[in-house]
């Protein structure tokens, strides 16, 4: 499914969280909400999950204006940062839960239930609390409800900022992968550059609200938009230079002395 971001702002009183979004992200394809802390980006995710509604313009889902739409009627399956799982419920019984309130037959739940936990490497699991199992179990638990039911798009609130660094990296190229098979149109806000460059068709970098850059992670990474983005992407960051430009070279001023840079 094809998504449209139009002028997409959000105001909280006086606080403007989100101002004047304009991004396409195309069907299938997996786009990452990039930035510090506060700079707007799960606000967005909320926005085209239909858990807040926009101040002013527009979201569009293969053309249509879902601003009239509640959460349940958008055809999403979204992942939270904390899993939200119902203790009381099995693995099985978790990913089952939205297709019990579509009133599915049993036979068929548990059809889709052992299809999806077959993709995701759950299946000895199902039978387990959420208690009984592991961060990463969880977290793949949660996935596996988010996608049971079949959605057109997937949002994922920060998934694996509760993983250890080893979990993070496997999780992380297992749902890239599942997502390429599926062909399923994925959005995932994460603070972390590395997460994002690795696995992102493209990246959307915010900061105070506002979108610096969009385009794919090596667009950002070699032609960035100014200083934030050069500053923000890169392990380690990029050297920065007070320069001159003269006739035939570049004077990078470095006091007291100054480094010239010929035939660039």
């Amino acid at each position: 499914m094809k998504i449209q971001l139009k002028h997409l702002t959000k105001k909280f009183k006086d606080v403007v969280a989100v101002q004047d979004v304009n991004c396409t992200i195309e069907n299938g394809e997996m786009v990452c909400l990039l930035g510090p802390s506060g700079c707007g980006k799960s606000t967005t995710l909320a926005m085209i999950a239909g858990l807040e509604m926009p101040t002013e313009g527009a979201i569009y889902f293969d053309g249509q204006d879902m601003s009239g739409f509640e959460a349940e009627h958008r055809d999403i399956g979204m992942v939270f940062q904390d899993y939200a799982l119902y203790p009381h419920m099995t693995a099985s019984e978790n990913i089952q839960f939205p297709l019990k309130m579509r009133s599915v037959k049993k036979k068929e739940r548990l059809e889709k239930v052992n299809q999806i936990a077959e993709m995701l490497q759950i299946t000895k699991l199902l039978h387990r609390k959420p208690g009984q199992l592991s961060g990463g179990q969880q977290q793949r638990v949660a996935i596996a409800r988010a996608l049971v039911k079949q959605p057109k798009i997937l949002l994922l609130d920060e998934p694996f900022s509760n993983l250890d660094a080893r979990l993070r990296i496997e999780l992380r190229e297992d749902i890239r992968t599942l997502q390429k098979k599926l062909g399923i149109t994925t959005i995932f806000v994460t603070h972390d550059q590395e997460e994002a460059m690795s696995i992102s068709d493209r990246i959307i970098l915010m900061n105070q609200g506002c979108v610096q850059q969009y385009g794919t992670p090596q667009e950002l990474y070699r032609s960035p938009n100014n200083l934030f983005v050069a500053r923000f992407l890169g392990n380690p960051p990029i050297n920065m230079f007070h320069c001159i430009s003269e006739k035939q070279h570049i004077r990078i001023l470095k006091e007291p002395d100054c480094l010239k840079l010929y035939n660039v």
